[in-house]
């Protein structure tokens, strides 16, 4: 949808009524002897086999000592059992029992009785389309919680060394190094310096103490309009792709552009990285047949522009 908005509004008053009518399955899950959440314990150890408290509490997004609480009874009824990692004594891992196993048998009947009833009452091509919409609106919840615990923020003197290094990690992996390439630029090794000036900046995405990634905003070197600035050094560990952290990075740094009086940002990249230049054609950079300003970057082979 163009309007984004009324997606949204629409988006939230279904989920509204999407939990209104499933509270009657609630009540059913009661006729099995266990809770909404201990449902939802059970289903993941039948999935997964073997989980530890603090594996569970992770993937329920529950803390640790409600997801306890709620394992306690289960135990005590012989549904889970508790055992030692074989690598790790001290690592205690939960297994559903015989019993657990024909508990999770019952939650399936009841859930699967209530989602083949309502899907029955569609037509087949609607019935693609809410299986569809539903593992992608999942899908986006996941990405958008994981972005939740990521601070986007200035770089510091002390994120230099990391940041250096997840640079000369991500360029290797693409091939991008030797001459012609921004792996050799000075400021690899000083990014906090180097990005001082009133109309630079360096922003980067850290979860807890580990960064991920960032991007950085500068003058373009050899343009003499002062209304262009280069897009610099956007990089991404592999552990930080796939859940929407070059869009954020991405916006934070066409904000600062724009706040500061550019009018066109420029990029240089390579065609090998496919996955970058989806993000940039969705910010709408436009391609470009031959190279703007002097970077010296002369080993890149793709170059667009956006104008902001």
């Amino acid at each position: 949808m163009k309007n984004i908005q009324a997606a949204v509004t629409q988006l939230r008053e279904s989920s509204r009524q999407a939990v209104r009518e499933l509270g009657f399955l609630e009540t059913r899950y009661r006729e099995t002897g266990c809770t909404h959440s201990q449902c939802h314990i059970l289903v993941e150890l039948d999935t997964r086999k073997r989980l530890s408290v603090g594996e569970l509490a992770r993937i329920l997004s529950q803390d640790i000592s409600s997801t306890s609480r709620s394992i306690r009874p289960l135990i005590d009824e012989g549904v889970i059992k508790v055992h030692s990692d074989a690598a790790d004594g001290r690592r205690r891992q939960l297994q559903l029992t015989p019993e657990g196993m024909k508990k999770v048998s019952e939650i399936n009947d009841v859930a699967e009785f209530q989602a083949r009833a309502a899907l029955e009452l569609l037509s087949p091509s609607d019935q693609n389309i809410v299986t569809k919409g539903m593992g992608l609106y999942a899908q986006a919840l996941s990405r958008c919680n994981k972005l939740a615990e990521i601070e986007i923020r200035p770089i510091s003197p002390n994120d230099d060394d990391e940041m250096s290094a997840v640079i000369r990690q991500v360029m290797s992996e693409f091939g991008a190094v030797g001459a012609g390439m921004s792996i050799g630029d000075s400021e690899v090794d000083s990014m906090h310096e180097a990005y001082q000036s009133e109309k630079s900046a360096f922003f980067i995405a850290c979860k807890g103490k580990k960064l991920l990634g960032g991007a950085g905003i500068a003058p373009l070197a050899g343009c003499q309009d002062h209304e262009t600035c280069e897009l610099r050094k956007m990089y991404i560990l592999p552990t930080g792709r796939g859940i929407g952290l070059g869009h954020q990075i991405m916006t934070r740094c066409l904000e600062f552009a724009r706040g500061v009086g550019y009018r066109q940002i420029y990029l240089e990249t390579l065609a090998n990285m496919v996955h970058a230049q989806h993000l940039f054609e969705k910010f709408g950079f436009r391609y470009l047949d031959e190279p703007l300003g002097d970077t010296g970057h002369d080993g890149c082979t793709t170059w667009a522009i956006l104008d902001l």
